[in-house]
């Protein structure tokens, strides 16, 4: 009987829980296609999908959200090409100060985002970097990669170093053994580091606004541009067009998980 207690007590905590973090989402699609919402009313009385012409024909919605896609593919790519052996390095090897380090990223982490984006405005202003494709990706890359090295040192500390020796044992040289025992053992979570990185990049609004918004407008920039005019309507249908690859992001990252997860119980099994 406390056990089932205990089970309805869960169940009901985690329904409210997804009450409080899905409704502000739920309310943001409903305001996307509402031609009509009456007040003192639950639902709008009348749903239209005009708000998102609106937003693609006279905000240039979809050429913001292309550029967004493309700079978190970039940063993503780059986040994963110096962030894994970063991470490689923190969890393996014998890193002078490491502890130093790994607060350092942990510093960052716990940095408010308009600091990093002030002292970033600053130095890419120096450096000519202001408004451009490199300097976008530069500047996201001081967020993405903290989160990509931690991933992947996490990733890499998680490999039962047995299975290494195992395979020098049997005759695989130190190159062997990284490219076809280490790496695919991390390469889950070398994945969700880059999805995080990307995500991370997609969202990215502070600092993109004070590096840019001329030449290159994210769709976050465009959509706090059209919020500013005062109509919630296309704002949250700019909205709903920036959470949606966020979404599946997020699903594959916890397919990966779950695949991680099945691979580990299975691997113990045997």
């Amino acid at each position: 009987m406390t056990t089932a207690r205990g089970g309805l007590a869960a169940l009901a905590g985690l329904a409210a829980l997804a009450v409080v973090v899905l409704t502000p989402t739920l309310v943001l699609v409903l305001y996307s296609v509402s031609a009509r919402w009456e007040m003192n009313t639950v639902f709008p009385a009348a749903l239209t999908l005009d708000w998102y012409a609106y937003i693609i024909r006279y905000e240039s919605a979809l050429p913001a959200l292309g550029l967004s896609l493309r700079i978190a593919a970039v940063t993503s790519l780059v986040a994963v090409v110096i962030g894994a052996p970063a991470g490689y390095a923190l969890a393996r090897l014998p890193v002078p100060g490491r502890r130093v380090v790994e607060l350092m990223f942990l510093a960052k982490t716990a940095t408010p985002v308009i600091v990093v984006g002030v002292g970033t405005a600053v130095v890419f202003l120096r450096a000519g970097l202001t408004d451009t494709f490199v300097g976008i990706v530069a500047a996201h890359l001081v967020g993405a990669l903290p989160l990509m090295i931690w991933t992947a040192a996490s990733a890499f500390r998680a490999i039962d170093p047995a299975l290494e020796e195992a395979a020098r044992d049997a005759g695989a040289g130190t190159t062997a053994t990284f490219l076809f025992v280490t790496l695919p053992l991390a390469r889950p979570g070398l994945i969700a580091g880059a999805l995080l990185a990307f995500i991370y990049s997609l969202d990215e609004f502070a600092i993109t606004f004070l590096i840019s918004g001329v030449e290159y407008t994210t769709l976050p920039l465009r959509l706090y541009s059209t919020l500013q005019q005062g109509y919630i309507e296309p704002a949250a249908a700019a909205s709903v067009l920036l959470l949606a690859p966020s979404v599946v992001l997020i699903a594959l990252i916890l397919r990966v998980v779950r695949l991680t997860d099945l691979g580990a119980s299975q691997g113990h099994a045997g």
